[in-house]
């Protein structure tokens, strides 16, 4: 049986609820993370100095003077990177040029990257790469939900010991001929291959769990700041397109174990709709366009990923000029030539030929395309 509260409690009930709402300089503070992964083209092998080269190139021009602190490149204030699998040793800081793999002052797409987001966004930034040279989808980045079976393995390890017995003989065969051979490895086991496949793709997840575990004994800046995870960018392939076999069938292995990538690292990171960008695989510019930048173009087509994913292409930022006096051979030619080589490249077309430019075109073309899906 109810009972009739004393009249002195009506006023009170009658008083209207005040919400208490924190005011904004309260509420938390989010720093927005980016995953850049992939191989050695995500490394990167940029030389900044080709930027100067470029300064008047219409690409270039308008956010040339941003790049710069005077004679030096410019250390941001609001955008963080931290490079655990660095060749040579972890590396974190302010993002500026030295965080590519070709002397202390290389650059990846990193750096186009973290300029063009850290001056379209209000949030500090925080960059988290993640890369290795020379490693595939097929095995090391082979996500969790399609690596092979036990038996699949077991069979793998039966063939690669036969391959190597013959080999062992051939090699035997031509020592006795006097002939010059190489001893071939020995062939791989059951174990061997079990730890091989998805490899990196598990160093990947440990790193960036690492990262935003501790990134604020790294970055004081970021103190008290809440990590968002606002965007993967993977620039990857190579070593998956120059396999015979994947060609046979245009490619549709990549497709497949790609759109798993995608999938298993939004699940291992906990962000289900997480924007991801693949950037395409342009070593050699538009000419060198084929089968395997379909089967990249083909993983963003898929129903399930509509608006989340996207294919960027970057052929068009090939640098014909650097590619030019690479086939003249000027990289190896007088005194001239190789410093008019210098001014535009420093490696072979498989690393974009070193081109700083290419680099930082490919990073802000990356950030462009990401900024479109955050909006969404």
């Amino acid at each position: 049986m109810l009972q009739r509260l004393p009249a002195f409690f009506l006023p009170i009930l009658l008083l209207p609820i005040f919400v208490m709402v924190p005011p904004a300089s309260l509420k938390a503070k989010t720093v927005k993370v980016f995953i850049l992964s992939g191989q050695s083209n995500m490394e990167g092998k940029g030389n900044p100095v080709h930027l100067d080269t470029y300064r008047n190139d219409p690409l270039i021009k308008p956010s040339y003077a941003s790049l710069k602190d005077g004679d030096d490149w410019k250390e941001r204030d609001d955008v963080w990177i931290t490079y655990p699998s660095k060749n040579g040793g972890a590396k974190h800081g302010p993002l500026t040029v030295g965080y590519g793999t070709k002397g202390e002052d290389s650059i990846g797409p990193e750096f186009g990257f973290g300029h063009a987001i850290g001056d379209a966004i209000d949030d500090p930034v925080l960059l988290i790469k993640v890369a290795w040279g020379g490693r595939s989808i097929h095995k090391p980045f082979r996500p969790p939900s399609v690596l092979p079976t036990d038996e699949e393995l077991k069979q793998m390890a039966v063939d690669a010991k036969l391959k190597f017995d013959m080999q062992m003989e051939n090699y035997e065969a031509k020592k006795k001929e006097g002939k010059k051979a190489r001893k071939p490895k020995p062939a791989p086991t059951f174990e061997d291959l079990k730890g091989q496949f998805g490899e990196s793709y598990r160093q990947l997840v440990i790193h960036v769990k690492e990262e935003l575990a501790n990134f604020e004994e790294k970055f004081p800046e970021l103190k008290d700041h809440q990590p968002e995870i606002a965007g993967f960018i993977w620039h990857q392939g190579f070593n998956d397109k120059i396999r015979a076999e994947y060609r046979e069938s245009q490619y549709a292995d990549y497709t497949k174990w790609l759109a798993a990538f995608i999938r298993d690292i939004r699940k291992d990171l906990n962000v289900t709709d997480m924007p991801f960008i693949i950037g395409e695989l342009s070593t050699g510019g538009i000419p060198s366009r084929g089968d395997f930048q379909t089967a990249q173009a083909n993983t963003a087509k898929l129903p399930e990923f509509a608006g989340r994913v996207v294919f960027v292409p970057t052929a068009e930022y090939y640098d014909t000029r650097a590619h030019d006096l690479y086939v003249k051979n000027f990289w190896k030619g007088t005194d001239e030539q190789k410093a008019q080589w210098r001014a535009v490249g420093n490696d072979r077309p498989y690393h974009y030929l070193g081109s700083g430019k290419t680099y930082y075109l490919k990073g802000r073309a990356f950030s462009d395309a990401v900024l479109k899906l955050m909006k969404k």
